[in-house]
């Protein structure tokens, strides 16, 4: 008899004799001990950061072919248009990132404005606002910045769903104004907003106040009627900002401040609209604005646009046709990483219960 795997008798195959037992008893499972997860694990680490090695290399290389061969290569050479995207209300407030950057607000758009200034390969810059204004000085201070930018390389703003307001003001140093014919833009003027609720505190027998040390000091206060000498105030300090942004739309539009006030009296115009009241100069879309820029700025061709933004990757320091390559790379590469059979295995492992 022999002894299986049970440990119990087992009939002893005879080879050539007839007998109730078709075939030899199966082989016994294989001793070869499984492979330990921690290292297939590590295999499957070193494979990844290989293969990201590998990717890193291919980036380099694709750049160095295309500036060899006359293209753009990596942002930084070769001439193109920058572009800066404002969206939103405007206003002087904003986060701060981990590295002290400024994350939103005028400060972002004013270093996007200095980054294109500073690089020489930007040759002309698009602003493209989505904005439908916000605060009087913040947008003061953004004029001001175009403004000078302007008077360094061309600028051209592209309008998008709605510039109006101080979206409206920020436009105004540039070379061309592009808006599509259905923009909102316009609404030129100032406005303040108060809220009292005293009517509806009395009724409640609720009372609320101020101890001041000036007659004006709670100027707006929702706890009381204002005076006439406090509108009076007021209404003086808006009929100022109102008067420079009007100053500002009759030098940057050639237009005579008296003309300037006829369409500047809050009302929003449509893109079209905007064109026949001497607003904006062309109707077009965000490739149209590109295309005058590229020809302002002298660039040759269809040009090469990058953004000036916070957020970029590493992809975005290429040229948009370094960057297509470079993509499809990371892609094949990202692939053959998942077929990998030793990243299969780490898979598994990962999954398996404990």
């Amino acid at each position: 008899m022999d002894y299986g795997q049970t440990g119990g008798p087992q009939p002893q195959y005879t080879p050539g004799m007839g007998g109730g037992y078709g075939g030899p008893p199966p082989p016994p499972p294989s001793a070869e001990p499984g492979r330990p997860r921690g290292n297939s694990l590590l295999v499957a680490a070193l494979v990844i950061l290989g293969m990201i090695v590998l990717g890193g290399v291919v980036l380099v290389i694709i750049a160095a072919v295309g500036l060899a061969s006359g293209g753009e290569g990596f942002g930084g050479y070769g001439d193109k248009v920058g572009v800066i995207t404002i969206e939103g209300v405007i206003s002087a407030s904003g986060e701060q990132s981990l590295f002290g950057e400024a994350l939103g607000g005028v400060r972002e758009v004013l270093d996007q404005l200095d980054r294109a200034a500073e690089d020489d390969t930007i040759k002309a810059v698009i602003l493209r606002i989505n904005s439908p204004g916000g605060s009087a000085a913040a947008s003061q201070e953004i004029y001001y910045e175009v403004k000078r930018l302007a008077e360094a390389k061309p600028v051209v703003v592209s309008m998008a769903d709605v510039a109006a307001s101080g979206g409206y003001y920020i436009a105004l140093p540039a070379k061309k104004i592009v808006a599509n014919q259905a923009t909102m833009t316009g609404s030129i003027g100032v406005r303040m907003s108060f809220m009292r609720f005293y009517e509806l505190a009395d009724q409640y027998g609720v009372e609320g106040g101020n101890i001041t040390s000036g007659p004006y000091k709670d100027i707006g206060s929702p706890w009381r009627e204002m005076t006439p000498t406090e509108h009076q105030l007021l209404q003086g300090m808006i009929d100022n900002i109102y008067d420079q942004f009007v100053e500002h739309v009759a030098e940057s539009r050639g237009m005579d401040v008296a003309d300037a006030r006829k369409v500047a009296d809050g009302r929003i115009f449509t893109g079209a609209q905007a064109l026949e009241a001497g607003l904006v100069d062309e109707l077009g879309g965000f490739n149209d604005a590109v295309r005058i820029a590229g020809e302002l700025g002298g660039i040759e061709g269809e040009p090469e646009v990058q953004d000036i933004g916070g957020r970029a990757s590493v992809l975005d320091l290429l040229g948009a046709s370094t960057r297509a390559a470079a993509s499809e790379v990371l892609q094949q590469a990202a692939e053959q990483v998942l077929r990998d059979v030793r990243v299969e295995d780490a898979q598994q492992m990962m999954q398996m219960p404990r």
